[in-house]
């Protein structure tokens, strides 16, 4: 009778406890530079987890480029090798041709523009192709800081950038649009662009100020003009099939941590890409504003032909222009 009670003791016991969660390991990864903003923002994602996640994650944040370049990382990512990505959209162009558009100067007209389309029905449905063309889905994005121009010789004009060798990354808009420009548009490797800066490889390069100082583009090609051509932004995703294996709870903690660290990425953006440029010129960097009128029309005049071409869907770029924000 006495084990009887100690049985039904027990098993009411165990009703009445919370369930206890096996940790699912997660390996955490991207490219970017150890303690560029990205990097930071990985950090932050890392530590909200650890914080608030309640014990569900096992987490493995893989740091700098350990694991090699963004197509690298982003095959693993597809792969379920890297469960967590943190990146910028612009890397799934590969599969999902309308990121294309992200890549094309002059289509957002500020940070506010940019996030309004991050968070409109038109991202929504990129995102849905990104699940189904490559087995990733973004659980966060937001704006980041504007790219600008880092060049070993002064730029005054957009006569200045003409049949001048311009690094970009293997992303085609990328390299359309510095053709359209009228510049040589020279593809290099993010983590050899300082190098093809020094030696003269190359003639310029385009960054965001925090990446820009991480691979110390200033100390090679000192001459910063501040072109604002890209609102950049960033994001953090999760493999398809991980995110499908997790409980509710853990989807709802991994998007919370998510949505912090990439909130907070965008927020210290803000102040960091002054305050970088601010450093730079202490190093003896020379930074100078421009009229980004003649660069914006040539970007402009291209756009018809990059639709017809089919780099992005027809009338996508006049529908993120037309959004408010």
């Amino acid at each position: 009778m006495r084990n009887m009670l100690l049985g039904a003791l027990t098993a009411v016991f165990t009703l009445l406890a919370p369930p206890v969660h096996a940790q699912t390991k997660l390996v955490v990864a991207g490219s970017e530079a150890v303690d560029s903003l990205l990097d930071r923002m990985a950090v932050k994602f890392d530590e909200n987890l650890r914080e608030n996640a309640g014990g569900l994650f096992d987490v493995n944040l893989i740091r700098g480029q350990s694991l090699g370049n963004a197509t690298q990382v982003m095959e693993q990512h597809q792969a379920g090798s890297v469960d967590v990505m943190y990146s910028r959209p612009d890397w799934f162009t590969s599969n999902v041709k309308d990121f294309q558009v992200l890549s094309w100067g002059f289509t957002f007209r500020d940070r506010g523009h940019m996030q309004a389309f991050l968070e409109s029905d038109i991202f929504a449905d990129m995102n849905r192709q990104v699940v189904d063309r490559m087995g990733v889905r973004i659980l966060s994005a937001a704006v980041d800081q504007p790219r600008i121009l880092y060049t070993r010789e002064p730029v005054s004009g957009v006569d200045d950038v003409r049949g001048i060798k311009m690094r970009v990354p293997g992303i085609k808009a990328y390299l359309r649009l510095w053709e359209t420009i009228g510049t040589v548009p020279t593809q290099v490797a993010w983590a050899e662009a300082f190098l093809a800066l020094k030696t003269g490889a190359v003639d310029g390069a385009e960054a965001d100020a925090s990446g820009a100082y991480s691979q110390k583009f200033h100390l090679a090609a000192p001459n910063i003009t501040l072109t604002n051509h890209l609102m950049s932004s960033a994001h953090i995703s999760v493999n398809e099939a991980t995110w499908r294996g997790l409980s509710a709870e853990q989807k709802a903690a991994l998007r919370s941590a998510a949505e912090e660290a990439v909130a907070w990425m965008s927020s210290t953006a803000r102040g960091d890409s002054q305050a970088v440029l601010d450093r730079m010129v202490a190093e003896g960097a020379t930074v100078s504003e421009i009229d980004n009128g003649p660069f914006s029309e040539k970007a402009r005049a291209g756009v018809a032909e990059m639709e017809a071409e089919g780099l992005w869907s027809a009338g996508l770029w006049q529908r993120i222009r037309d959004l408010d924000g």
